[in-house]
């Protein structure tokens, strides 16, 4: 593991405080985002401290997590409004909820780029969209902002094969190593050209582990069970 650089050590800083309950996409909004499986079986309350996972290290996440992870990074680029920010919705479907939040960060950012497949929204002002029928590309979720001082990434693969966005589960990991973030930048950048071979490459340079539906649903089924 590389030491990590000031850069990463204050993106880490800033991301924390960044992460916060994101209740109002949810009608639970009485309940904080469980962002992993802890010990700690008491409800917690908005407002108050949750446990997040560790950088660099993959995770099992719900769609809740999901969310949570990268509207702090979404934060992140807002508050630096500069740079370029690059997210996957595997539908454009899924972009629609978050359409105003997106035009907003296009307005501040250098380029904001959003992945999908489906129609195209419309009337989106400065958003770009890159239209992907790629089924493999489809299974991957991204959120990447790179900036010249400030870098962050969450990456995900799908592994269970729900097509309702609450019932998805992933298994990725988020980090804001600079030499990470821009390796995934310019490989994922590549994809737009759609050619099999790049794809192909892609999934290589990220290997996730290889996790049974077997072995994740009991993991899933056991609240005490620490981070796998």
């Amino acid at each position: 593991m590389l030491a990590k650089t000031h850069c990463e050590h204050a993106t880490t800083h800033r991301f924390k405080a960044k992460l916060k309950p994101y209740h109002h996409h949810f009608d639970r909004c009485g309940k904080a985002v469980r962002v992993h499986h802890g010990h700690c079986k008491e409800k917690v309350r908005l407002g108050e401290l949750v446990t997040i996972p560790d950088s660099d290290l993959h995770h099992v996440m719900d769609s809740e997590a999901m969310l949570a992870i990268s509207h702090a990074i979404e934060d992140i680029a807002a508050e630096v409004r500069k740079g370029e920010l690059i997210a996957t919705f595997q539908d454009f479907k899924n972009f629609l909820p978050h359409k105003n939040r997106y035009m907003n960060l296009a307005e501040e950012l250098d380029a904001v780029r959003v992945w999908g497949c489906g129609t195209i929204p419309k009337n989106c002002g400065k958003v770009d969209f890159v239209q992907t029928e790629e089924e493999r590309l489809r299974r991957y979720w991204l959120v990447l902002f790179d900036s010249e001082e400030t870098r962050a990434v969450l990456l995900c693969k799908q592994v269970n094969k729900a097509s309702k966005f609450e019932d998805k589960k992933f298994i990725g990991f988020y980090s804001f190593n600079p030499y990470l973030v821009q390796s995934i930048r310019w490989r994922f950048n590549l994809l737009s050209c759609g050619l099999n071979r790049v794809i192909t490459h892609w999934e290589k340079s990220f290997p996730f582990p290889d996790l049974k539906m077997r072995d994740l649903e009991r993991y899933i089924k056991q609240p005490d069970v620490v981070d796998v």
